[in-house]
């Protein structure tokens, strides 16, 4: 047999052998530094050192009112890697911190108008989202909104622990340019309460009714006393001069109840026409006093009305 060709599958299997560890090496080796990226961005988890330190600086930041270092700090000694004991402690502080941290929102007008293509700085540092409320710790901060061709305004607040959501307003008017004006609604007019209060003739005329009605009987009476008497001194024989008492009192009578009768009708009728007016009303007051100045021997008796 011929050596050359029992040669030539040997070198080429060794070729192919060596073409694949050559890919087999490329892998494990891009696999290795794909692996060392991974770890390298991944932040290391806190020591337990660590951890204890944040714990006891978060402390003394709350302490001292700097609420939004404190949280900084608390996220440290909450991560997974910290001990349970401390992760409880600092999970529930940044809880509280959440409801004590005050914080502003921010207003501007321009003419009457919101505006909201404006800068604000808040102590000095520049607010880059100033459409939601920006956190603070408690204390005295200077705002200052700066908006084009006008210029800026300050405002100092001063914010205590739990003042969320502080509104700050700015307005910036333009000379000469009437600001503009939210229409006011008015409600619409209300029907007057209308009453029918008793009309002061009605009193007088229901004295007259009654005071007629009285006289009536009372006339009455007394013709019926002297009629009596006639008829048993001397009926039927009686003269006109006998008889004139007993006539005059029938006819007394007689006119008192026509006049009380009228007068009853007649209040009746001016009661039940009464006209409607609106209510007013009325306040009345009632006086005690001296009828003089020091004098306490004399009382006095005042009715003020007040409409």
């Amino acid at each position: 047999m011929n050596p050359g060709r029992r040669t030539a599958p040997c070198v080429a299997f060794r070729a192919h052998a060596t073409g694949v560890l050559s890919a087999a090496a490329l892998l494990l080796t891009s696999y290795a530094a794909a692996a060392q990226a991974s770890e390298s961005a991944t932040p290391a988890a806190p020591d337990r050192a660590a951890c204890v330190t944040a714990h006891t600086n978060a402390q003394e930041l709350k302490r001292g009112g700097k609420l939004l270092e404190a949280q900084s700090e608390l996220k440290t000694c909450a991560s997974a890697g910290c001990p349970g004991a401390i992760i409880s402690d600092c999970g529930q502080w940044i809880a509280d911190l959440e409801q004590t941290t005050p914080s502003v929102i921010f207003e501007v007008r321009v003419d009457g108008k919101q505006f909201t293509e404006f800068e604000v700085q808040v102590d000095g540092s520049s607010v880059t989202d100033h459409t939601k409320a920006h956190r603070v710790n408690p204390g005295r901060h200077v705002i200052r909104v700066q908006v084009p061709n006008f210029e800026p305004k300050e405002e100092t607040v001063v914010l205590p622990e739990g003042q969320r959501m502080r509104l700050v307003a700015f307005s910036f008017d333009t000379p000469g340019v009437e600001p503009a004006q939210t229409p006011v609604t008015l409600p619409p007019p209300q029907a007057p309460v209308m009453e029918r209060p008793t009309p002061v003739l009605v009193y007088p005329l229901l004295g007259v009714g009654v005071a007629g009605l009285a006289s009536f009987g009372v006339f009455t009476i007394l013709g019926k006393s002297e009629e009596g008497e006639l008829e048993r001194g001397c009926a039927p024989s009686c003269s006109d001069s006998q008889l004139e008492p007993m006539k005059r009192n029938y006819m007394i009578g007689d006119i008192s109840a026509g006049v009380g009768a009228a007068a009853l009708v007649a209040a009746g009728i001016v009661y039940l026409a009464r006209p409607s007016q609106p209510t007013v009303d009325v306040v009345s007051s009632i006086r005690v006093g001296p009828a003089r100045a020091g004098d306490w021997h004399s009382l006095a008796l005042s009715v003020q009305r007040t409409w």
